[in-house]
């Protein structure tokens, strides 16, 4: 089976911008919906989280990037993240 790429929008290519080192969660779903949550902490406590829901085709669903997580660890907004990427994931009818 081939990989499936996956449609892109503006807000992976400002997460992806930076480069830096990054902790993920992913998952493809009983419906086929790929889901994953990525985090990291740049050196001034800032949190950043990248969300991205994805078709069985690599069609977009959802993507959201979030700058400055606040009042969270990377750990914690990664599984914030996840669960929510789950959650709408799991709505998508096909």
């Amino acid at each position: 089976m081939a990989p499936v790429t996956r449609r892109r929008t503006k807000a992976y290519f400002e997460w992806a911008a930076a480069h830096l080192p990054y902790s993920s969660k992913e998952e493809t779903l009983p419906n086929g919906v790929f889901v994953e949550a990525c985090g990291r902490q740049l050196t001034g406590g800032q949190v950043q989280l990248f969300i991205g829901i994805y078709t069985a085709d690599g069609e977009l669903v959802l993507e959201d990037y979030t700058e400055n997580v606040q009042e969270m660890t990377v750990a914690e907004a990664i599984d914030w993240g996840f669960d929510r990427g789950r959650s709408v994931g799991n709505s998508q009818k096909f």
